[in-house]
Order: C-alpha cells, then structure tokens, then sequence
C-alpha cells in the first residue's frame, strides 16, 4: 500500500495533490516493472479491467456486479452474444492486453471505440506535459465532443497515460475512481480535469498497488504448488489462472485448454479445480453447486 502522506492528501491543494499524484505513479511504475518476477501482471490488468467494466455500466445506469460478469463471459458458448455487461468487460480486456510497443497498436484500440470516437485518436500524437496532464486533456476532449461516451474517453485517457509512462499495457487506472460528478462536471466545462485526474490517479495507483501486493502472494502460493499436480496439462492450466481472473472448468480447461492445443477432459478439468481449492491457492467464486468458476 501507499504511504499514508501520499493517499491523505485527496482534500489538500492542487499542487499538494499534484506531487502526491506522481508519487503514487512513480511507486506503482516501480511495483510494474517487478524485478523480483512474481507479479502476475496480466492477472493484475484482468482484474483492473474487471473493476473498470463494472464502474462503466454505473455510468450507464446499469447494476451489473463483476459476478454478473464473469457469468456473461465465462459461460458463454462460442458465439453467443454476451450482453451489454459481458461487452463492456471484453473491451476493456481486449484494450489491456495490446502491447503498446508494438506496431498496429492504434489501429487494435480504435477497433475498440464507437464509430465516430476513432477520430480522437490522433489525439494521442499532439499531447504535450505531464502523463497526468496528457491524459487529463484527452479526456477533456473526448467527453466535451462525446458526452455520453464516458466508458470509451476513459479507455484513450488511460492509453495516453500509458504511453507518457513508457508502460507496454495500459493499466485502467481513471475508471474506478473517478467520480461520475467529476466526469459529468469535465464534459460539461465546470470541473478542472487535471486536478480531477490526479485525485483519481491518487486512489487508482493505491488500489493497484494494494492488488498487486495481494495478487503477487497468492500467485507465488499457485506456483508452489505445481509439483504436486499430476494431471496432464496442470502447468498450461496454472498459466491461465496466472493471466485471467476467473476460469470455467467446462470451456476454458475442457476439451482445451484455452489458449493452447493441451487437451483436457471435463472430469479432469474439475478435478484439478478442486485439488487447488483443497490445497488453498484458488478460491471457488461462485457459491453454486455447479456452474462454477475458480480464480486466484
């Protein structure tokens, strides 16, 4: 977690704000870069995308929680449509995990936005400041010409913030922690996006952090555990946990497992899930008897 003289200071001035905001970026650039390795970061931005999918359809008015979600999207069959909750989460999914090194990258998150929203794109080329400023401009200009395209204004928001960083994902940082008044108030003019940015970012770097403490722990338990499996394809299925935040056994572990060619039989697939819950590094997250789903 961050130090408490970072995370107090959401009700100081706009320069005392401002200097704790890059403080608590530059912590958590730290925490990404992870010399130690353990950090799952592909589960990290799974679960923040997560997180973003469900403050997003609250500014749609929809009250989709994240078990609403992983429902829509874990136990969908190949075609079937997800819904507006299941859609929102697979583009912020899909948004996190394009490397933003790589060429064509522009061209994957346009793909991402409604239609006439691609042409804020060349946005990202024109910026200039601060990571914080750059991405509190592109939000200012994308909600002031799309009002009501909150979800998609805060996606570009955090790629720009990203690649002021010089990060190779974006990290959905604004979403969850940026209040709808804030919002509303900079499509409108009336609030100050920066200085709605960095109270945000204060509060997004926190959780992130937080998380990633968390979220390192318990993969390295999961990794732990891997001699003790024996089932044929453990070692790809373990992967899968390590990269999404919740797994179905029927689907995503059977007949394949996701991802890869390694077969897997439906007993199996459950067995396995079971065996993890029993040695405690998976959490069965549903409740149910059946339908089930795991994650770390």
């Amino acid at each position: 977690m961050l130090p408490r003289w970072v995370t107090s200071a959401q009700g100081q001035g706009t320069d005392s704000v401002a200097f704790t905001s890059g403080a608590a970026l530059a912590m958590l650039d730290v925490v990404l870069r992870d010399p130690s390795g353990t950090l799952p970061g592909a589960l990290l931005r799974d679960r923040l995308a997560l997180e973003a999918a469900v403050a997003c359809l609250k500014l749609e008015n929809r009250n989709e929680s994240m078990s609403d979600i992983r429902d829509a999207v874990c136990l969908a069959r190949p075609g079937d449509a997800l819904g507006p909750a299941g859609e929102m989460f697979m583009a912020w999914r899909k948004l996190v995990r394009i490397n933003l090194t790589q060429s064509g990258w522009k061209e994957r998150a346009v793909k991402l936005l409604p239609g006439p929203m691609a042409e804020a794109m060349p946005e990202l080329g024109s910026l200039v400041g601060s990571p914080v400023g750059q991405a509190a401009q592109l939000l200012e200009v994308v909600l002031q010409q799309f009002p009501r395209q909150e979800a998609a204004a805060l996606m570009l928001a955090d790629v720009a913030l990203a690649r002021a960083l010089g990060w190779d994902r974006v990290m959905p940082l604004l979403a969850a922690h940026l209040p709808r008044k804030d919002i509303r108030g900079i499509a409108e003019g009336e609030s100050d996006p920066v200085q709605c940015v960095h109270r945000a970012m204060i509060a997004g770097c926190d959780s992130s952090v937080r998380s990633s403490a968390d979220l390192s722990r318990r993969a390295e338990k999961l990794r732990s555990v891997a001699p003790k499996l024996r089932a044929k394809g453990s070692e790809e299925a373990l992967d899968l946990f390590l990269s999404h935040d919740a797994v179905s056994p029927s689907g995503m572990l059977s007949p394949k497992i996701q991802g890869t060619a390694m077969p897997m039989t439906d007993r199996a697939a459950r067995r396995l899930c079971d065996r993890l819950v029993e040695l405690g590094v998976v959490r069965e997250l549903t409740g149910r008897p059946t339908f089930r789903l795991y994650g770390v």
